[in-house]
């Protein structure tokens, strides 16, 4: 059965969504971050890895893959947003308390993330001018792990890294691995 917007029902849920990703150097220091809460708390959840490291900015999902119309939408909206390259930092981990059992551990930043902010409305802007819509709350965050405990806010040495793209990632709820399927450098023309 196709569901309005062309996705098939009774088939895993698949995101595309546009993020920034760390660095190779900046996905270590994650892992090394990451590693030291999971002992000083006791948790359990496995740590999420740099191969699925990201800061998520918008997109959309559904059951089933999304129709080629909807894919050719999200790669002409990567092309036609622009921004020079930019910093982002995090000065703290804490716990997202939604949910009962898996609740994200995340980097998070007193810094408020400008930047990072004007990229992600003018994705959310353009995918709007395509009649896609993407939830206009925007709460910049990378997630860790999950666990069931709650780890309350904690400093860390800050972590930064100079942002020189972003991407198209395709997510299928349950297989634990991300797909890039576009990259935009950023300070393009």
């Amino acid at each position: 059965m196709v569901e309005p917007g062309g996705y098939s029902r009774r088939q895993p849920i698949n995101s595309y969504f546009f993020a920034i990703v760390p660095t190779a150097e900046a996905g270590r220091a994650i892992d090394r971050i990451a590693d030291g809460f999971r002992r000083a708390h006791d948790l359990r959840g496995s740590i999420i890895g740099p191969g699925r490291y990201h800061i998520s900015l918008c997109g959309i999902g559904g059951p089933g893959p999304a129709p080629d119309e909807v894919l050719s939408k999200l790669q002409a909206i990567g092309d036609q947003v622009r921004c020079q390259p930019f910093d982002v930092g995090f000065d703290h981990a804490v716990s997202f308390s939604q949910g009962v059992r898996k609740r994200p551990l995340v980097l998070a930043s007193s810094e408020g993330l400008p930047a990072l902010g004007w990229l992600q409305a003018g994705l959310r802007r353009a995918m709007a001018a395509c009649e896609l819509q993407a939830k206009s709350q925007f709460n910049p965050h990378l997630t860790m792990l999950y666990d069931e405990e709650i780890v309350l806010e904690t400093g860390i040495r800050p972590l930064r890294w100079t942002v020189l793209d972003f991407v198209l990632i395709q997510s299928v709820h349950g297989e634990n691995r991300h797909r890039h399927l576009a990259r935009w450098p950023l300070g393009g023309g």
